[in-house]
């Protein structure tokens, strides 16, 4: 027996011997090597895209079956049959193979790593561009560097790393990075209950980056040795918190530093050579300034500004910098900045104007948004729109760019091009599957409840934990009046994230809709309690003032307004803030109130406060004042001067402003079948806002058209079953039918609605006055 197995083991390893397997298999797997490391050198100094590597080995790897078959059963020299084994075992190898490479590299870019764009910019002129495709593109978040030195002398350096790291990569269009200079992230900073003061946990980092959907993280730390600053980063991958890589970095220059951050970084996330070495990449000291103190007076204003919303006091810093290095594009940038929102004009056209000069020292991407903000200041809405145009063309993975022209296209309504230019972004890069639930936000804006439902719950599918996901579902049922169904998904939105304030808010709105008054300030007061930050407490008084003003309790409504724009205020520059407070559209909370001069007043003051064009806003807060005091000329006076505003921001979209203007004032006329037309206009711009149904409902009322006024109506109550001005309206239709029992049932809604309104709101004591004659009629 033994000798009998000696026998066959040498017979079979000969038998491989003869027919060269080993042979054959060791040459296979050196063409392999040779293959590869061909297509690895192609891939680092060509535009070519580094998935070709991993798709090459796994070809190569995945064949060595049919390889090994074919060295088998043809290896041994003379003719050769094929084998039932070869015939079936090649084909599945093959097949196997073809979709194991389709599961893998499906949708992944194998060919150039780059795309040629050829636009015109804003001259007409046209220019050529190699941008990154998207499966190229790296998204990262940056965060504060920590002071390991305890010198405070030193503190300002761990904002200027982060910060001139983000400049520096800002270069390159393989990158989309934010700092935690961008509000996005610093306001989530403050909600976990962090600020300035940094040294946050890497888990909070982790958490951060990943709500804003960055693939990678950037943080780290500084500690100096007489004159040398030793600088330690890391970077880490979002989705599972790998550390990539650490780094510690020797030098005396700040600026060299930032440089070789950057540098390694690149390296770390496998950018190919090729690009490193092709891509404009300039000293950071060439961006921003070779001065250590002017960086330094300009990280002092950046901190005043985006921190803490400081204008004011960022200025003198910012001056001290241009003073320091007057070359330094970006304090110029910031200083003209400083100087709109404390109304200097010439002073903020002057530094302008030097931006402009030294643009050339900016990356592309932010000098989009000096030369927007240019055009804007010129009154040149074509020229401002053709820059955006160019922003997202030249640098298609640039959310802010994205952001800004979907925001400009909205603001044109138009809705259509907005969901297009979002179905795009998810065609460029699918991993952004939250642009579902913009699309499907702008659905429900234009009352397209179906294609909304479509996207909302593609998005949820997507998200399945994130409490937006079951939020936005709740706002569809909301819209459509559906209650119930609405408080499910506001309540699954809630157990995912319990310190959500606006569920409670929500909660809030629908028992007030509902005519559950007590209950409704329940959830109001709550929802204040809980919350942090001046943005939550900003949606908890703006629901409070319209939860006040609907009761026509105008004076307590008032209150929570001043309380909201306190809040904004802590966070909102000075001339958004003004613009806010006037295109808030509540200025004839002034009349209602019997305080118009007031209201006059502060419109007058913050003409002191804003610099043109943003001083023609204006217009929307006399506009709001002139109507309610029921002034057909002056109101008249301000639709024009409003309709100049939509045109100089090119923001049709408050078209709704002027069409709601154009039918009150035909109705003062008496002219209620072109009221019916404008009110009809104002529909258009706001599909879902069925209160307007009841000026309609007015005007066929007061045409005689009863039956028609009832339609209008009945859809009103159907949402909002306690809205007292369509309850009012739907009582005078039955008091002139004849019909006094039906009418005094909605009367007493509206009562109950309005039963501890002011005692001087005008609806109110209507109301009253109306109920004490059908009564004594009835009687």
């Amino acid at each position: 027996m033994a000798d009998s197995t000696d026998h066959k083991k040498p017979t079979f390893f000969r038998d491989l011997l003869d027919r060269h397997f080993p042979q054959i298999i060791l040459i296979y797997l050196g063409v392999c090597w040779t293959t590869l490391e061909f297509v690895s050198w192609i891939v680092e100094h060509y535009m070519i895209s580094p998935h070709l590597t991993d798709f090459s080995f796994i070809t190569l790897i995945s064949m060595v079956p049919t390889v090994g078959m074919l060295a088998y059963f043809h290896g041994r020299p003379g003719r050769d049959e094929w084998t039932r084994t070869e015939k079936i075992g090649i084909p599945i190898n093959v097949i196997f193979t073809g979709i194991l490479i389709f599961t893998i590299f499906g949708g992944k870019e194998l060919g150039s790593a780059t795309t040629e764009v050829s636009l015109k910019n804003e001259a007409g002129q046209t220019i050529q561009r190699e941008i990154p495709k998207t499966d190229f593109q790296k998204r990262l978040a940056v965060f504060f560097f920590d002071n390991e030195t305890g010198n405070k002398e030193l503190e300002w350096l761990q904002y200027a790393f982060m910060a001139g790291c983000n400049l520096d990569l800002n270069q390159d269009p393989f990158f989309s990075v934010y700092s935690a200079y961008d509000n996005m992230i610093y306001q989530k900073i403050l909600q976990a209950g962090f600020n300035e003061s940094v040294r946050m946990p890497m888990s909070l980092e982790k958490k951060i980056a990943k709500d804003i959907l960055r693939e990678y993280f950037l943080g780290g730390s500084f500690t100096v040795q007489k004159d040398t600053f030793i600088v330690s980063t890391y970077l880490y991958e979002t989705k599972r918190g790998r550390l990539l890589s650490e780094h510690t970095i020797r030098n005396v220059n700040i600026f060299s530093i930032i440089d070789q951050i950057c540098i390694d970084l690149k390296k770390d996330l496998g950018l190919p050579g090729w690009h490193i070495e092709s891509v404009e990449d300039l000293p950071i000291s060439e961006i921003l300034t070779s001065s250590a103190e002017a960086f330094r007076e300009y990280i002092a204003g950046a901190n005043l500004i985006y921190l803490r919303n400081d204008f004011g006091n960022a200025t003198p810093h910012f001056l001290k910098a241009v003073q320091t290095d007057p070359g330094f594009a970006i304090a110029h940038w910031a200083l003209y900045k400083s100087y709109i929102n404390e109304n200097k004009p010439e002073l903020a056209r002057k530094e302008l104007q030097t931006t402009m000069q030294y643009l050339y020292k900016l990356p592309e991407n932010l000098q989009f948004g000096v030369k927007e903000e240019y055009y804007l200041i010129s009154e040149d809405p074509d020229k401002l729109f053709a820059i955006l145009n160019m922003w997202v063309q030249l640098y298609p993975r640039d959310i802010r760019g994205h952001f800004r022209l979907a925001h400009e296209l909205l603001k044109k309504n138009l809705p259509d091009k907005a969901i297009r230019e979002y179905k795009t972004i998810l065609e460029i890069d699918p991993q952004r599957k939250y642009y579902l639930r913009y699309i499907g936000n702008i659905y429900l804006t234009k009352g397209n409840f179906k294609e909304a439902l479509k996207y909302l719950k593609l998005h949820k599918k997507e998200y399945p934990k994130k409490s937006g996901s079951y939020f936005s579902l709740g706002e569809l049922f909301f819209i459509k009046g559906d209650y119930e169904q609405a408080k499910k998904y506001y309540t699954d939105a809630q157990i995912i994230d319990p310190s959500d304030i606006n569920v409670l808010v929500q909660f809030g709105f629908i028992e007030a809709i509902l005519g559950n008054y007590d209950k409704a300030l329940e959830q109001f007061d709550l929802a204040l309690a809980s919350s942090k930050t001046p943005q939550e407490k900003y949606y908890v008084y703006d629901a409070l003032q319209y939860f006040y003003y609907e009761r026509g309790q105008i004076e307590r409504a008032f209150d929570n307004r001043n309380k909201k724009f306190t809040e904004l205020a802590k966070y909102l520059n000075p001339v958004d803030l003004m613009i806010n407070k006037v295109s808030d559209m509540s200025f004839n909370m002034y009349v209602a109130g019997n305080n118009s001069s007031e209201g006059f007043k502060q419109l007058a003051d913050f003409r002191k406060n804003l610099s043109q064009p943003w001083a023609k806003y204006l217009a929307f807060g006399y506009l709001d004042m002139c109507l309610e005091m029921k002034d057909v000329e002056q109101t008249e006076k301000y639709i024009e001067a409003v309709l100049g505003v939509i045109r100089i921001f090119s923001d049709e979209n408050k078209m709704n402003i002027v069409c709601h203007a154009q039918g009150k004032i035909s109705e003062l006329r008496e002219d209620y079948i072109n009221a019916v037309m404008k009110y009809r206009q104002q529909l258009q711009y706001e599909p879902v806002n069925v209160t307007i149904l009841t000026d309609i409902a007015r005007c066929y009322r007061l045409l005689g058209e009863s039956s028609k006024s009832r339609k209008f109506l009945e859809t009103t109550l159907k949402i909002f079953p306690n809205c007292a001005p369509a309850h009012c309206e739907m009582a005078r239709v039955y008091i002139d039918t004849g019909e006094n029992d039906k009418a005094l049932e909605h009367l007493e809604v509206a009562r109950k609605v309005w039963e501890k309104a002011d005692a001087n709101y005008q609806p109110a004591k209507e109301i009253r006055e109306l109920l004490r004659i059908i009564k004594k009629d009835i009687s």
